[in-house]
């Protein structure tokens, strides 16, 4: 799969958190129901779309370090994912392991932050696209700041599903573009080889 479509999967999926939290918040009888393990999966595979693009650009750069992050959060995400397919066939029954794997989200949305600023220092987006991924990583300390202030409220969830479902759709546009810049370079490189 391309680099742009995967992208455009990241793009689609970006705004479900902030969708989940709404119509749950609407019709709470959906809350932590199998609808809450439906776009909790739709919200992680659009993430791991994300993180998998940012691997192929090198977007964190080429050192062990910024390598090996993108690697742990694809285990964390994928490890989430998981208590997402729990929720999702069997919300009124979970395992004793449930909360383990349920816990890998918040520590994924943690792991965002030196994403964010190993990217950012990596320069591996170019422009204004470098300063992209500092949105979505620091959902982690905006949901600290609102909980310390708002508590767990309307408020916070209406905070907390905007600041992702911007984050989320500027980090997938700034990767698309990115990926098509790269795909329109290697298409004209093919084009000049081809020719020769």
């Amino acid at each position: 799969m391309k680099n742009s479509s995967l992208a455009l999967l990241a793009l689609l999926g970006a705004p479900t958190l902030w969708l989940g939290f709404y119509i749950e918040g609407r019709y709470p009888h959906l809350s932590n129901s199998w609808f809450t393990g439906l776009w909790g999966l739709i919200y992680m595979c659009a993430w791991m779309c994300s993180i998998v693009c940012m691997q192929r650009l090198k977007v964190t750069g080429t050192t062990r370090f910024g390598k090996g992050i993108l690697w742990v959060i694809l285990g964390t995400l994928t490890l989430a994912n998981w208590s997402n397919v729990i929720q999702l066939v069997s919300p009124e029954y979970k395992p004793a392991y449930f909360f383990y794997l349920d816990a890998c989200w918040p520590i994924s949305n943690f792991l965002m932050l030196p994403i964010g600023i190993t990217a950012f220092m990596a320069r591996g987006l170019s422009g204004w696209r470098r300063y992209v991924p500092l949105v979505p990583a620091l959902w982690y300390p905006v949901l600290v700041i609102s909980m310390l202030l708002l508590g767990r409220t309307t408020a916070t969830g209406l905070i907390l599903g905007i600041h992702s479902a911007l984050g989320w759709t500027l980090l997938a546009l700034a990767l698309y573009l990115e990926s098509r810049k790269t795909e329109s370079k290697a298409t004209t490189v093919s084009i000049k080889y081809e020719l020769a």
